[in-house]
């Protein structure tokens, strides 16, 4: 089904809210000898159980970013204050220094196991969903930038089988929907890639940019999409958000696409130009189903 909606600001606004958010920090999810870690922002108890529940990905152009930055805060304090726990999560980085010419080179290629990070923390999700009280068939992944990108790869999930990794075997990594925030769809030769200032081959190097390319992996199961961006980006053009919708809608594949006016490339749910958060709310209700409204007493 291909959806592309309109913008609305008169949403679901008046969705029950739960301030009394816990954010529970730094919990493993990938292992003692690995010094990544996950947050989990949980709305208060008079929030139903089990929870529908958000994987976010934090962006910094593979290579800087933190799951507590400013961006990744605001969005799982506002998602879990409407109900929803978000496991906001680290994973590895590229890791870059100067060469002897004095210029920037990667020591450290993460790709691809940043995606089996990314893929690791659905299954663990889902292998403490008990633990966490979320409902394992009402999860969905979100990022912004980089960490769009890795969304759209994790939301593909079935057709990246071999960046499964080991852990939490027998939990399944789909997602019910995805939300991408002026991430890249396509990184063939874009020059915003995570294999820039590599020292691979120009083959081995395209070849690594194909396999890390979500716009590649896209068929009529993909799962429906939320695609946010701004006309002002100047890091990754918002026309890359235009040939990933006209992909989506050739496919068949239910979407939304936003773009926002002015903004520029990084923005959180209340960008100058607009509020966001009814678009983004109303997406989830449709697709993780609507939440119920707190106990009594709770507003």
């Amino acid at each position: 089904m291909k959806l592309l909606v309109p913008i609305t600001l008169s949403l679901i606004c008046g969705a029950a809210a739960f301030a009394e958010v816990t954010v529970q920090r730094d919990i493993p999810y990938l292992g003692a000898e690995r010094a990544e870690k996950l947050d989990v922002y949980l709305p208060s108890p008079g929030a139903r159980r089990p929870l529908p529940a958000v994987l976010l990905i934090h962006g910094g152009g593979w290579e800087v970013g933190d799951k507590a930055s400013a961006r990744e805060r605001n969005i799982g304090q506002t998602l879990a204050e409407k109900g929803y726990a978000v496991f906001s999560i680290n994973y590895l980085l590229n890791l870059k220094e100067n060469g002897p010419d004095g210029k920037p080179r990667l020591t450290r290629l993460a790709w691809p196991q940043n995606l089996i990070d990314c893929k690791t923390a659905l299954r663990f999700m889902r292998a403490e969903a008990e633990r966490f009280a979320i409902d394992p068939a009402r999860i969905a992944v979100m990022g912004g930038s980089a960490g769009g990108h890795l969304a759209m790869l994790v939301g593909v999930g079935r057709k990246t089988e071999a960046f499964a990794g080991t852990l939490y075997p027998g939990q399944r990594d789909d997602v019910a929907c995805i939300i991408n925030l002026y991430g890249p769809s396509d990184i063939r030769g874009r020059g915003v890639s995570p294999f820039a200032n590599s020292t691979l081959g120009k083959a081995e190097k395209l070849a690594g940019e194909t396999d890390a390319s979500p716009i590649l992996y896209l068929d009529a199961d993909t799962p429906p999409m939320l695609i946010l961006h701004g006309t002002a980006d100047k890091v990754i053009p918002v026309e890359r958000s235009r040939e990933l919708v006209l992909k989506l809608q050739a496919l068949g594949v239910e979407h939304q696409y936003v773009e926002i006016p002015g903004a520029p490339h990084t923005f959180d749910l209340q960008p100058e130009q607009m509020d966001l958060r009814p678009l983004l709310l109303t997406f989830l209700a449709r697709h993780l189903g609507a939440l119920q409204t707190p106990a009594s007493g709770v507003r």
